[in-house]
């Protein structure tokens, strides 16, 4: 019976090892992809166009967007050695983020928050947040005429985030952000998320305790 408990024992600490291994591999990948989106040649090109004509247009919202743009590099590498975040960092995160998009697209894109200030301590991957709003803007037609509201907030421990779909006609994508915060949220919590997408695209992520 000993040498049962001490093989099982053995075993369920290999089994806990693989899976903290697991993790960090994907944690790696996500924050890898993340640095990447953010430091693309193609964002950088329009944040820098759309801070010089801040300059020039709107000297003092220039001063904002700068301190936005850092506070988004800084929390991409603050949180590179982090498996989870508190979600009132994500979305305080997600707010400077989407910021700099507003200024670029005119003000058509805003972000309707419905969580409680008790559940602001649960806990998600890092970036999540930064993932969806890219995949929001990316397959999206966004204008002045066709304004896009995302909506977020609570549902059974599951943060669940939805937008109206406005699809862009020559956009496709292999899901592969999607894919790799599923694997996290898998090694994390236990739960996959989920995806609902009819007129309205909704995806919710498993939240935890700790």
């Amino acid at each position: 019976m000993g040498l049962l408990l001490a093989n099982r024992s053995i075993q369920d600490a290999l089994k806990l090892q693989q899976q903290t291994a697991d993790l960090q591999k994907e944690n790696n990948i996500a924050r890898y992809t993340a640095l990447q989106n953010q430091l693309n040649p193609h964002f950088l090109f329009n944040s820098l166009n759309t801070l010089i004509a801040e300059i020039e247009y709107n000297p003092s919202n220039a001063v904002h967007f700068t301190q936005k743009l850092s506070d988004v590099y800084r929390y991409v590498l603050q949180c590179q050695d982090k498996p989870l975040v508190s979600l009132r960092e994500e979305i305080e995160f997600m707010q400077a983020y989407l910021f700099l998009h507003q200024v670029r697209l005119n003000d058509c894109i805003h972000c309707q928050i419905d969580i409680p200030p008790d559940s602001l301590e649960l806990q998600l991957p890092p970036l999540t947040l930064q993932l969806l709003i890219e995949n929001v803007i990316k397959h999206n037609s966004i204008t002045t005429a066709k304004p896009m509201r995302i909506d977020l907030h609570l549902e059974n421990n599951f943060l669940v985030i939805s937008n109206p779909i406005h699809p862009k006609k020559s956009i496709t994508s292999a899901g592969v952000g999607l894919q790799n915060l599923s694997k996290r949220c898998k090694l994390i919590s236990g739960k996959d998320i989920q995806i609902e997408k009819n007129n309205v695209f909704t995806i919710k992520i498993p939240l935890c305790d700790e």
